[in-house]
């Protein structure tokens, strides 16, 4: 009669040491995850302190999350006699919820390079391969996100950041629209001002900028002027040797709303004795005194087969890049500035670079300063009640501007992040001493005697 009793103590005993063990494990099991979380912390000011002189570095940070919880009791309203209790839960750890990218502008850093550049206020420059083709804002992706502005010329006229990499923007190009044969308010100027205004551009300016999304590269070198190559008429220099060249905003493309840049350089558009061929250039882009349709302002220079000397070359607040040559100053473009709806949400590639993949949002581009408000990418203009996609739709810019001479220096505060690092010690050592103290537990617990 005595045996079933003792029995189901000692039964009970063991299960209550069960609980017990089974809670001072949850607890060592709770600091492990702590200690995972404050280690990789650890990682994330260790990053930030690595790149205190990194250009562009943007600081991240680690949020910390509670993880799974046990419900040892649930909670209730209450009814008419008794009042409500409240949920008994326990949890079991931290576990790392977000590493954020801290994507607000930093300081300036001068560096002296005339074509260094920061980006004050929102945005990326867009680089990337010479060989992308932009067709649309659904192409954007094709391009690398970068606020590191450290940029060159290269030895074939691109202007290309320190990796290599092209930068795009908006080129300048011949302006098919410039008239210069006309009386300004007589109805035929009138009526060509229209024209020109109905496609962005104005028939004053021999040289227009346009809204194709190209790589950004130098002129092209006239050839030295003679009566064949047409650069002496009338024993009048048409040109002199060395003068820019800029590419010509050529034929309509796809659905008739947009034209497109040809490449001067391109060896497709010579003729035999070296010189353009005006009649191999598409429509809308020949010479203003041929036939046809072709509307080209003004002759076309024989090519010297090489880009501009430039003396030197900078980039002013509205991210135009301008050289001097020995013919005057010549303006390459605009740098294109890109926009994402959610700059913390980039998706980091390595280095200096972003792109804009899931959780970033669209892309939207633009110039500084406004340049290309109002316009659409490639040129595109509302035609027969059609107006080009929205997406397509370039952004104003006014809010953005940029400083040459410098880069923009890592935004890690130091001092910040000594301080964090004192913290995630400390509670490294805390989650350390949960752990010792549950062993000891542990080993008073297996030591106890019936």
């Amino acid at each position: 009669m005595l045996w079933l009793p003792a029995r189901l103590a000692g039964g009970r005993r063991r299960q209550q040491r069960k609980d017990v063990f089974s809670r001072m494990t949850g607890a060592m099991y709770a600091a492990i995850g702590g200690l995972k979380t404050h280690m990789n912390n650890l990682n994330v000011i260790g990053n930030n302190v690595a790149n205190v002189n990194t250009a562009g570095y943007k600081t991240q940070r680690q949020i910390f999350q509670e993880t799974i919880y046990t419900t040892y009791r649930s909670g209730s309203n209450g009814t008419a006699s008794r009042g409500g209790v409240t949920p008994s839960q326990i949890g079991f750890g931290a576990q790392v919820g977000a590493i954020d990218l801290i994507m607000s502008p930093s300081t300036f850093n001068p560096t002296g390079a005339d074509l260094d550049c920061m980006i004050e206020g929102d945005g990326f420059l867009m680089v990337g391969d010479k060989d992308a083709v932009i067709n649309g804002a659904e192409d954007y992706g094709k391009l690398m996100l970068t606020r590191v502005g450290d940029l060159c010329q290269d030895p074939n006229g691109y202007i290309c950041d320190s990796k290599g990499n092209v930068v795009y923007g908006f080129a300048t190009v011949v302006n098919p629209y410039y008239r210069s044969d006309l009386k300004e308010g007589t109805p035929d100027y009138i009526k060509a001002e229209a024209e020109a205004n109905a496609a962005g551009f104005t028939i004053k300016d021999k040289y227009a900028v346009s809204s194709q999304l190209v790589p950004l590269r130098v002129p092209t070198a006239a050839a030295e002027p003679t009566e064949k190559n047409g650069g002496i008429i009338d024993g009048k220099n048409q040109w002199e040797r060395g003068d820019p060249v800029y590419d010509i905003l050529g034929g309509v493309t796809g659905d008739d709303t947009s034209r497109t840049n040809i490449n001067l350089a391109d060896g497709k558009y010579f003729n035999d004795d070296g010189g353009i061929d005006v009649d191999k250039l598409p429509d809308g882009a020949g010479s203003k005194d041929g036939t046809g349709d072709k509307t080209y302002a003004g002759p076309v220079p024989n090519l010297e087969g090489k880009y501009v000397n430039l003396r030197s070359m900078s980039i002013n607040e509205n991210g135009a890049i301008v050289g001097t040559s020995d013919s005057g100053t010549v303006v390459l473009g605009y740098v294109a500035i890109a926009n994402v709806d959610s700059p913390s949400g980039v998706t980091h590639m390595g280095g200096p670079y972003y792109q804009a993949l899931e959780g970033a949002g669209d892309i939207t581009v633009s110039a500084v300063g406004g340049i290309m408000s109002g316009r659409y990418l490639n040129n595109q203009v509302p035609k027969d009640d059609k107006v080009p996609p929205m997406d397509d739709a370039l952004g104003n810019g006014k809010g953005t501007s940029i400083r040459n001479g410098g880069l923009e220096a890592s935004s890690t505060d130091v001092a910040t992040e000594f301080a964090n690092m004192i913290v995630t010690q400390r509670g490294y050592q805390a989650n350390t001493r949960i752990i010792t103290v549950t062993d000891s537990m542990l080993e008073e617990l297996v030591n106890m005697k019936r």
